[in-house]
């Protein structure tokens, strides 16, 4: 199953270059970080062609004009772009960021993940490909971590509009799974994990509780569920889900560290 995402999410680029910074010069490079994708290109290139920038400032031009030829549907120009911006300078993380893009629109959603993650590497404080490889883990029905990677686009960027629509598809596409397989134990307990992500502990606990009945030996629905009795200071429940996640799953150490954790705060009351 696959997860549906904003257009914006996944062509924005542009915002990303104009959040860099200017060099000091030149109506070209307004013209090009400034003006929508179909003026921008012009502007990019006789930017490009002026000879002016190299560097940083280079690669950033051929990257956003990579990313309006992408939003122009010419993805062959846009991915020559994006790379000619990474050989100029392998380190600029909007570059693997746009390419990753183009990747996404193309299904290739492997090589989207790689350049999200290597623009993560390059500025682990980047929000927009933080969320953007959530929507392409999404895309390949990895929900789990495309949550945490929405949830952290959210702790950067408290204001992202996008990250918190695609996170909420996530449990939209549960709901659809479990509509679709009202047996199917593993949605129960990512859906769970998505709710207690969002804070709200009791459907969390709920859907747990309905993949044990399922499933009464699922390890990982005891353990998250124990997590979620611990958040609600439900120590005594919390300490009975992480014995017998310990139980089911010997060879976890979280399930021990939980158990010795809530067993010394219960005995410290």
């Amino acid at each position: 199953m696959q997860m549906h995402f904003s257009t914006y999410r996944l062509l924005a680029c542009m915002a990303v270059l104009v959040l860099a910074g200017l060099p000091a010069c030149a109506d070209e490079w307004d013209s090009c970080v400034k003006l929508s994708d179909d003026l921008a290109i012009a502007g990019c290139s006789r930017a490009i062609d002026s000879h002016q920038y190299t560097g940083r400032s280079l690669a950033r031009l051929y990257s956003r004009r990579g990313g309006a030829y992408e939003a122009q549907g010419d993805t062959n120009r846009a991915m020559a772009d994006q790379n000619e911006s990474m050989r100029i300078d392998p380190t600029y993380p909007g570059a693997y960021n746009n390419r990753g893009n183009i990747w996404f629109h193309r299904g290739d959603f492997d090589r989207a993940i790689a350049d999200f993650s290597q623009a993560i590497q390059l500025d682990p404080k980047y929000g927009v490909a933080y969320a953007n490889r959530g929507s392409a883990l999404g895309a390949k029905g990895n929900f789990d971590r495309a949550i945490a990677d929405f949830d952290q686009a959210i702790q950067l960027d408290p204001k992202d509009v996008d990250a918190y629509y695609s996170r909420g598809r996530a449990i939209a596409d549960y709901n659809q799974a479990i509509q679709l397989d009202p047996k199917y134990g593993r949605a129960y307990v990512n859906r769970g994990s998505a709710w207690g992500n969002r804070g709200d502990l009791d459907r969390a606990i709920a859907d747990y509780n309905q993949a044990i009945q399922l499933d009464p030996k699922n390890a990982k629905a005891y353990y998250n569920r124990g997590m979620a009795w611990e958040k609600k200071r439900s120590l005594q429940a919390a300490l009975a889900d992480f014995k017998m996640h310990a139980q089911l799953a010997p060879s976890d150490r979280d399930g021990l560290t939980a158990v010795k954790r809530v067993s010394k705060e219960l005995r410290a009351r």
